[in-house]
């Protein structure tokens, strides 16, 4: 039985979205049943939507509108692409633009009725956010889009290149690297010897960072068109047992990148969900325990 609502409070509840009143209010009405008190206040209603905020951050309607439960019925949109806000933030660091390759995979998705064959293979009544195949595209390494828990990830990167007659082996760019991928050769007493600075491959991870500090400009990166080289990332998740995505390898443009997605979606909805009579088998369980994080 629902509890009564004053009428500010009610008034703060009409302006939740349609889509998530019904859960905001039996949240709130939860709490405050928790306290044995029989009507809901604005206080209520307030202290509430605070934790909630901490919870949903910055999401948007869309992203927020994915995370609530579903009926398990056609339509229901099992894929979550999430980008991170470069145009929207002028970010300096971009290196690809997330609009452009999320466009790439909601036109495979739509084509290819990944949706519906996701939806049918997830049993019980309800479709609940860890059902869905979350996808997040970032503009550049920093990863704001937080590539490392999706089931698949697209990740910006460049690729250093250095002009040896150029450099004079200060040692800045190896200063600047934040990830320790950048050395020197070095005489036995620890200074650094005349050369070229040396990329260890695994390490980098493809930003601007060294380039920008080079005096004499000696460092270049590879740029190529909006649609071109992107890292992939697969099998990351959070929840109980956390696991950062697997780096799967580098593709180079749309029909790759719709090759991949192909290839792991057709695997998944073959093979998932028999392992030990598992039920809504998520798509990076599946990934982790298949063995698929070695394959390229």
């Amino acid at each position: 039985m629902s509890l009564h609502w004053d009428v500010d409070a009610e008034a703060k509840l009409k302006r939740v979205p349609f889509f998530m009143r019904k859960m905001v209010r039996n949240k709130v009405e939860e709490r405050v049943r928790k306290n044995s008190v029989e009507r809901v206040t604005l206080s209520d209603f307030q202290e509430a939507e605070a934790r909630f905020k901490n919870v949903t951050a910055d999401k948007s309607i869309h992203e927020l509108s994915a995370m609530m439960p579903a009926d398990n019925q056609p339509g229901v949109d099992m894929v979550v692409v999430e980008v991170c806000h470069a145009k929207l933030s002028n970010c300096p660091n971009v290196i690809i633009d997330p609009e452009e390759w999320k466009v790439v995979i909601e036109d495979w998705v739509l084509k290819n009725e990944i949706s519906e064959r996701f939806r049918s293979k997830a049993e019980g009544e309800k479709i609940l956010f860890h059902h869905k195949f979350r996808v997040s595209i970032s503009g550049c390494p920093n990863g704001c889009s937080r590539p490392q828990i999706a089931d698949f990830a697209l990740v910006g990167f460049v690729v250093p290149d250095v002009d040896s007659d150029k450099c004079t082996s200060c040692g800045l760019c190896m200063e600047a690297c934040p990830d320790s991928a950048i050395s020197f050769n070095r005489a036995s007493n620890g200074d650094i010897n005349d050369g070229p600075p040396i990329f260890d491959k695994v390490k980098c991870l493809g930003c601007y960072n060294c380039k920008d500090s080079c005096p004499t400009g000696c460092i270049n990166v590879s740029e190529g068109d909006v649609l071109e080289d992107v890292r992939v990332l697969i099998g990351g998740k959070l929840g109980r047992h956390p696991h950062l995505a697997d780096r799967a390898g580098v593709i180079k443009g749309p029909e790759e990148l719709e090759n991949i997605l192909t290839r792991i979606a057709d695997d998944y909805l073959k093979n998932g969900n028999i392992y030990e009579e598992r039920t809504n088998e998520r798509f990076s369980d599946y990934w982790i325990r298949s063995g698929r994080s070695n394959y390229k």
